[in-house]
């Protein structure tokens, strides 16, 4: 009985605990497309640190800013600190203000708008802190 239980169980534990023999070359994902993937999330970003920095280059958010007391080189120099997410959504927003910046706003709205660009901003960087 021993020695059918040796013959029958060491087998099942071998195929159950040892690897099994493949290449480790075979993923579910290909090299290829994880490098292609990572290029585009990094092309992404930067168009984004792009956007977002011309944004606060203009003479309008340097208005807001001293509107709020804030110093925009500071906040500029710390956007590159945003997590992909943030810096996406802020970018989409400062986006929406180049791409239609009069429909139906008035000045004092847009100063507003870019008041909250920069005050998002900081709020972001001091919760990150």
């Amino acid at each position: 009985m021993q020695r059918w239980t040796r013959l029958v169980i060491a087998p099942l534990v071998g195929i159950l605990v040892l690897p099994t023999p493949g290449r480790t070359e075979e993923h579910l994902v290909s090299r290829r497309a994880i490098e292609v993937r990572l290029a585009e999330e990094r092309d992404s970003r930067s168009h984004d640190l792009v956007i977002l920095q011309t944004a606060l280059s203009s003479p309008r958010a340097s208005a807001a800013a001293n509107a709020v007391g804030v110093d925009i080189v500071a906040v500029r120099a710390a956007v590159p600190s945003l997590s992909d997410g943030e810096l996406r959504d802020l970018a989409a927003r400062a986006a929406a203000l180049d791409r239609d910046p009069a429909a139906g706003l008035s000045h004092d709205v847009n100063l507003l708008l870019i008041i909250f660009l920069i005050v998002a901003i900081v709020v972001l960087l001091l919760k990150a802190l």
